[in-house]
């Protein structure tokens, strides 16, 4: 029943759309077999008429089209703005905590964050971000924070700032890792070594590179 409904419905909009072809297809012959009939001077004056107005139409609604446009992109990108920073505020405070003692930052439950998050994503969001968020989410839920997770971030954020209409073509590859981890230049150097390095091993290599100098602490 459904399908059928559905297919009636795509044959009367077909037919709709033939009809109005049709009428619009007729006027125009009906309008220069009248031209045709009268006096040049009259002919050319109308027809001079009709343009001007048929250009005036076209002006008026292709301008009350991109103001339109410009009006819900600007809707639409001041609430992903408000997503995005409510997201990142969390993701951060969360991000830089990590490994602080926990009377100082007690573990909170996160999930209906997320779940308030992931809602206004798919209602939001562009398709790239979406697929980022879903690919980071589904890495960091083995439980194991290693390069991949400090690049799937990455790609996160590319993407978020690309649905801003920011360009990402100064930053390369490896600047998350860069602007927020102590040691990101040692992280990356490691992470090209071994593409699945942990943080785990990179926490390691760096209590050794602070108790090297002098040989004292080993």
């Amino acid at each position: 029943m459904k399908h059928l409904t559905k297919t009636l419905l795509v044959l009367l909009a077909l037919a709709l759309v033939a009809g109005a072809i049709s009428l619009l297809v007729w006027v125009i012959q009906a309008f220069f077999a009248y031209v045709s009939a009268v006096p040049k001077e009259l002919a050319a004056a109308l027809v001079a008429g009709a343009v001007t107005i048929l250009v005036a139409t076209a002006t008026v609604m292709i301008g009350r089209y991109y103001e339109r446009k410009k009006e819900l992109d600007a809707l639409y990108r001041d609430k992903k703005i408000e997503i995005y920073d409510e997201f990142l505020k969390e993701f951060f405070t969360l991000f830089f905590s990590a490994g602080e003692k926990a009377v100082d930052h007690p573990e909170r439950d996160l999930v209906p964050f997320l779940r308030e998050f992931t809602r206004k994503l798919v209602l939001w969001s562009g398709p790239e971000v979406i697929e980022a968020f879903v690919a980071w989410k589904d890495h960091l839920a083995k439980g194991t924070p290693d390069a991949k997770s400090i690049f799937l971030t990455e790609a996160f954020l590319f993407a978020i700032r690309k649905d801003l209409r920011h360009t990402n073509a100064a930053l390369r590859k490896g600047f998350f890792a860069r602007l927020f981890l102590k040691e990101g230049s040692l992280f990356l150097a490691m992470a090209e070594k071994n593409p699945n390095v942990t943080l785990a091993e990179l926490a390691a290599v760096e209590s050794l590179l602070k108790v090297k100098p002098g040989g004292e602490g080993g």
